[in-house]
């Protein structure tokens, strides 16, 4: 095993974020150094931020690894990929954030600064929480959601796997989020929202079903 390197995949907006993310925790002592880089599946550049872009298939096997992808299905489709490839699936966590002792957080998870997560919050596999997001307590984040900026969940509700909130979305307390839906950005949930369905506005309601299942066209 090669436990000492740690690849972010994705070069992306997010992957810079991620990286920047684990590269404080190092910093402030929360991670031991590493051996850090970028892992893409066709590399366009030899380096970002001066750490190297490294293409699949000339990885360190073993290796730690976070998905840093903004789509939920993408995140899947990567999950199972680095798990095939042997990588470790690894969570990183800001030192900014304020995460429960109580809360449980699942591996591959991004914690991004500010965000605040709450007592007894569940957070599932390879879910993505992005800055400044608040996770009330009791709250339910199932596998590969992505969480995005100034999202705030009030205490109770259930996010289904392969969700995606936008940015500044407001979710009253103990709704439920179905699985493979899209929440607009700045909207307002007051009632519950079903699988695999796009729901815009204030308050929010579905406008559409979720077919092709991306958030970024």
């Amino acid at each position: 095993m090669s436990l000492d390197h740690w690849y972010i995949y994705g070069a992306g907006g997010l992957g810079i974020e991620t990286m920047d993310i684990l590269q404080s925790a190092i910093r402030r002592g929360q991670q031991k150094p590493h051996h850090c880089a970028f892992i893409v599946d066709h590399p366009t550049a030899t380096e970002v931020l001066g750490f190297p872009v490294v293409a699949v298939g000339d990885h360190v096997p073993g290796a730690k690894v976070t998905i840093a992808v903004g789509e939920p299905f993408a995140r899947k489709a990567l999950l199972k990929k680095v798990e095939g490839l042997g990588l470790v699936l690894q969570s990183i966590f800001s030192p900014d954030a304020f995460i429960s002792e109580y809360a449980e957080i699942a591996d591959g998870v991004i914690v991004a600064p500010h965000v605040s997560i709450q007592a007894t919050a569940k957070i599932g596999r390879n879910v993505a929480v992005n800055t400044a997001s608040i996770l009330g307590h009791d709250v339910v984040v199932e596998e590969n959601c992505v969480v995005s900026s100034m999202v705030n969940l009030g205490g109770g509700t259930r996010v289904g796997m392969l969700s995606y909130l936008g940015m500044g979305a407001l979710v009253k307390e103990r709704m439920q989020i179905g699985h493979s839906s899209i929440i607009g950005m700045g909207s307002v949930v007051h009632i519950d929202i079903p699988d695999e369905v796009i729901a815009l506005g204030n308050p929010a309601r579905v406008v559409r079903r979720n077919e092709d299942k991306k958030v970024f066209k």
